[in-house]
């Protein structure tokens, strides 16, 4: 494998310090890791997950005109909510926001172990990547995919979708599929607050996968995937939150 960028090792340093309290939630449709290093089947894990975020996990983000709303209704008191002023300070004089300016959010899920964890010299390998995310607006805490409103939901950003092509991931998700023969691998999800102007669309771009909005790259574009090298490439700072399975 190739060495893994501090991103990953200060990941999983962390998450085996505090494996109470991971900052981010993946979810596929029959179960949710919750806790790192979380067992998963292969069939479990086959469709493109879905994300929550601790709200914790954001107190150093900025937003646009000191707007915390999005982080401020997930961490109070919804005993007291009432009883509490909005922490927001957008007023209707205030000059619209640009879009681009949002905070939005990208995830990559990484095989660290193929084809063996003793040997994963294929390492990482790129199972899917998610661009344009953005903190859900219409949270309830009764049927969304994540009822702890500690968390937030992560959604696509619909400003971005620009056509019946567009799945919403700049790669596209690929299920598990260690060897059979194999000890269980690690799939590390990693998020960042995108800088502003990066787009889905301009990732795809300067990575050289072509103008197709389906999320579709070559098979040797993901092996060996030199995660630090993009982190630097665009810029990504330090990983806001972040979790893994073993499958």
């Amino acid at each position: 494998m190739r060495n893994p960028p501090e991103s990953i090792n200060h990941l999983l340093d962390t998450l085996t310090n505090n494996p109470s309290s991971p900052s981010l939630r993946i979810h596929f449709p029959t179960e949710t890791v919750s806790s790192p290093g979380q067992h998963l089947s292969t069939a479990t894990s086959a469709t493109p997950p879905s994300f929550s975020v601790s709200a914790s996990a954001l107190h150093n983000l900025k937003f646009p005109n000191n707007d915390l709303s999005p982080v401020s209704s997930h961490i109070s008191n919804p005993d007291d909510d009432a009883n509490k002023p909005s922490t927001s300070t957008k007023n209707e004089g205030q000059p619209d926001i640009n879009p681009l300016t949002i905070p939005r959010f990208l995830i990559t899920t990484l095989d660290l172990d193929p084809p063996f964890p003793s040997f994963p010299v294929l390492g990482p390998i790129l199972h899917g990547m998610q661009a344009d995310l953005a903190l859900s607006t219409s949270f309830t805490g009764e049927d969304d995919i994540d009822t702890d409103k500690q968390f937030i939901p992560l959604e696509r950003d619909t400003r971005f979708n620009l056509g019946e092509d567009d799945i919403g991931e700049v790669a596209q998700y690929m299920g598990p599929s260690p060897p059979g023969w194999s000890e269980p691998h690690r799939y590390v999800c990693l998020m960042w607050q995108q800088p502003e102007g990066l787009t889905g669309d301009k990732i795809r771009e300067e990575m050289g996968w072509g103008g197709a909005r389906d999320g579709k790259i070559g098979a040797w574009e993901r092996v060996r995937f030199d995660q630090g090298g993009f982190e630097e490439r665009f810029g990504l700072g330090e990983v806001v939150a972040g979790n893994y399975f073993v499958c």
